[in-house]
């Protein structure tokens, strides 16, 4: 077999083999929630949450439509849920929250869908609309760009608070997939 013959098989069968990219301009991310990963209200020192609650965030960020769409589950919390949403935080640190996923509460952004009480899935496409102000750390409303750039520099989580832990119940920082 000639060079240019092995060589084009070798290409096919690595495109075989390879996994599926995601498509120019977006890039997928994941969370994994536990109560280990909580930290307890903003400014507060409580530490871990011992819960057997848990949750995963798949979540793909599209820069060319500015749109973040995203699957939350979450199950077995201690009581109902109340709101879930990404924070601007670095890891076992609290940050205020740049948009939500659901809530159950009347202070919600308008639009925001109710979460499942008991557990379940939450899913949704977010956009620059949807993105809230946080003056403290210099995110004006509906700027795209900022929760593009928390979700790369991995300083976004996401967190699903309970009526038993008002402040979070389980979190998990969102990372790049791999």
């Amino acid at each position: 077999m000639n060079r240019a013959t092995l060589m084009g098989v070798l290409i096919a069968a690595a495109g075989m083999t390879a996994p599926a990219m995601s498509s120019p301009g977006t890039e997928e991310f994941r969370a994994v929630l536990t109560g280990f990963n909580e930290v307890g209200a903003l400014n507060a020192e409580t530490g871990a949450i011992l819960s057997q609650g848990t949750g995963t965030l798949d979540l793909k960020l599209d820069r060319n439509s500015q749109t973040l769409t995203f699957t939350l589950r979450f199950q077995n919390l201690s009581s109902a849920v109340t709101q879930s949403h990404i924070h601007f935080g670095k890891v076992h640190t609290p940050g205020n929250v740049m948009v939500f996923f659901c809530s159950n509460l009347s202070t919600a952004p308008a639009g925001t869908q109710p979460c499942p009480a008991n557990g379940g899935t939450v899913t949704g496409t977010l956009t620059a609309a949807n993105l809230l102000a946080i003056a403290s750390q210099n995110v004006p409303a509906g700027d795209f760009t900022a929760i593009e750039e928390a979700l790369l520099s991995d300083t976004a989580y996401v967190n699903v608070h309970t009526t038993n832990f008002p402040a979070g119940e389980i979190r998990g920082q969102v990372s790049r997939e791999f």
